[in-house]
Formats: C-alpha cells, structure tokens, sequence
C-alpha cells in the first residue's frame, strides 16, 4: 500500500470464459459449442447458423477448424435428394467434446455461484 487513502471498491463479480485448447491451441469457446448444439438440436448447419446469426459458410468454417486440429469428425451432413430434406447430426465425438464443454463449464459456474 502506498499510504494513501483507500478507496471502497465496488462490489465485483468474478466471471470467466471457458475454451478447451488441444498443444496449446483454441479448440472450443462458448461459440462453438453454441453452433454445435444448435446443429444437434435443429438437425440441420444452415438453421443453426440463420439461429446464431451468422453465415453458413463460416459456421461450415469453424467446424472444419475443430476438425482439423483434433483430427476428428465432429458433424456428419447429408443431402437430401430431389426435394431438399438435407440435414445433419454430431458425431459421438461430438457429442463427447460437447459433453465436455458443458461438464467442465457447469463446474465453473457452480463454484462461481459458491462465491457470492
């Protein structure tokens, strides 16, 4: 302390921002995880990213990134013929990165809410 007069602080909220990293990289942050389990709710990449607002090719970007760096499939897409009906699901992998995601998350914010 520097002698002077010490200021009350306001009352503070610890918060945080989960991401999974695989050798030191980004892998998995809140929005990732938000676009696959729109995917696994809706059945389908281009509703999940009109949900998210965002485009169907970026939503098709990220998914590739996650699957190059772990080496893994994480979504399995397929089309539907002559009368649309396309759609896609996740993989048991990413299922398990998304079981994860969620596990290691919850734990944050119980202890968060041990806090306050």
């Amino acid at each position: 302390m520097t002698g002077k007069k010490n200021k009350t602080l306001p009352r503070l909220q610890p918060n945080y921002k989960l991401w999974l990293e695989h050798a030191g990289e980004y892998v998995l942050g809140p929005g990732a995880y938000a676009l696959l389990r729109s995917i696994h709710t809706t059945g389908s990449i281009s509703q999940a990213a009109k949900d998210l607002e965002m485009s169907y090719r970026y939503a098709w970007g990220v998914i590739r990134k996650i699957e190059a760096k772990l080496n893994a499939k994480l979504v399995q897409s397929y089309k539907g013929g002559h009368h649309g009906g396309g759609g896609a699901t996740i993989t048991d992998y990413g299922l398990s990165l998304m079981e994860l995601y969620d596990h290691v998350n919850r734990q944050f914010s119980d202890f968060i809410a041990t806090l306050e």
